[in-house]
């Protein structure tokens, strides 16, 4: 697993998270730009899981439980389309951008929390 890559996407989802909530608290409606922040954040959660894939084949195991690596892992895949879908369906449309931008914030939490199981955690 590459160091650089889990904590530059672990800020770089912190920021965009943080910018869409501060959208969401000012009462702007979902729009291509806050579905574009999503996806962001889930193609970079798919790199994470090719890389988290490809890492151990090549003998870079994680020092922590690989189970509960993965678990946080296909938590973290399957918010920001959860998310996504909640707002698309919410007709009223007071929360929705408020609501992704936190399940992106959840998402670099959850990044961060791979990155300390997979190089500091020891098992």
């Amino acid at each position: 697993m590459i160091s650089w890559l889990m904590l530059a996407q672990a800020i770089g989802l912190g920021v965009i998270g943080a910018g869409v909530a501060i959208v969401g608290f000012a009462r702007k409606p979902f729009n291509d730009w806050i579905l574009g922040a999503a996806a962001i954040a889930f193609l970079t959660l798919i790199v994470q899981a090719v890389a988290s894939f490809v890492a151990p084949i090549l003998g870079g195991g994680p020092t922590g439980d690989l189970l509960e690596y993965w678990v946080y892992l296909i938590s973290a895949l399957l918010i920001p389309p959860a998310a996504v879908m909640w707002a698309l369906i919410d007709k009223r449309g007071e929360w929705q951008t408020l609501v992704v931008g936190i399940a992106i914030l959840a998402c670099a939490v959850m990044v961060y929390r791979m990155h300390q199981i997979w190089f500091v955690q020891v098992a």
